[in-house]
């Protein structure tokens, strides 16, 4: 008997190490906070993968920028929030808090439109506008236009701030100052790290490239009517041969017979 007991609990030790047991579901709560990645974009949603075999939805518009672009790819870490758990199914809707970006994607310039009523969704690589709410020795916060509380509140560190080495912060920022600034960095406890000089390098490289782009339009114009390198232009077509001369014709011979 107990030889049949060892038996079966050995086999069902096997069974589960190999996957083959049930794995419980999580129960999740409306307002529950989740870091989810995105598996799926679809037409009207997008789907995340909530660990444990398990999926949860955004609205595709929660994740799209004011000019309708989507600002997730499968690959992107979202800061979320059950918003509501549907009956019958179970399936989960989520709303956006963050966005982060895939390793190797371009960064974007928008933040999110958001859930109706909620705050715009933050993203890193966002430029945004905000006022200064306080200036300390290591850096200035900076409340995120269109947001409340401390969620959408970042530092700017004394790095960042575009300020000379070793300058009296307060001399340059006063609390209420609006400032633009990029989101480098959200870490998964919400922490927005934010950045003047990096508006100013992104500018930089715009510029670049416009001026390189435009120099390269006129250098290829302007190849079309370049002088040879010995300085002569070239022929603009072969030059006329002279004719042979020959043995006259009819009226040279009557003339000099007449002479």
């Amino acid at each position: 008997m107990s030889e049949r007991r060892e038996t079966s609990e050995s086999f069902g030790a096997l069974f589960e190490q190999a996957g083959g047991g049930r794995q419980e579901r999580r129960r999740f709560h409306v307002g529950d906070k989740l870091e989810v990645t995105i598996v799926v974009v679809a037409q009207n949603a997008v789907f995340a993968d909530l660990g444990g075999k398990q999926e949860g939805y955004f609205e595709r518009i929660d994740l799209t920028d004011p000019d309708g672009k989507l600002l997730v790819a499968v690959g992107n870490k979202v800061s979320a929030t059950v918003a509501a758990i549907e009956r019958g199914t179970g399936q989960v809707r989520l709303s956006p808090l963050f966005i982060r970006n895939a390793e190797g994607d371009p960064l974007t310039t928008s933040i999110g439109l958001g859930a109706k009523g909620q705050s715009p969704v933050l993203v890193e690589g966002a430029r945004v506008k905000g006022s200064v709410t306080g200036v300390e020795r290591y850096g200035v916060f900076v409340q995120i236009a269109g947001t409340q509380g401390r969620s959408g509140r970042g530092l700017i560190p004394t790095v960042e701030t575009g300020t000379p080495r070793g300058a009296d912060l307060k001399k340059h920022f006063t609390v209420g100052q609006e400032v633009e600034a990029k989101i480098v960095n959200i870490d998964q406890e919400g922490k927005i790290r934010l950045s003047v000089t990096a508006v100013a390098r992104d500018e930089e490289r715009s510029s670049f490239e416009k001026f390189k782009d435009q120099g390269g339009t006129e250098a290829a114009a302007a190849g079309t009517d370049k002088p040879k390198a010995d300085g002569k232009k070239a022929p603009q077509g072969a030059a006329k041969k002279p004719e042979p001369r020959g043995f006259g014709t009819l009226g040279d011979l009557l003339s000099k017979k007449k002479k």
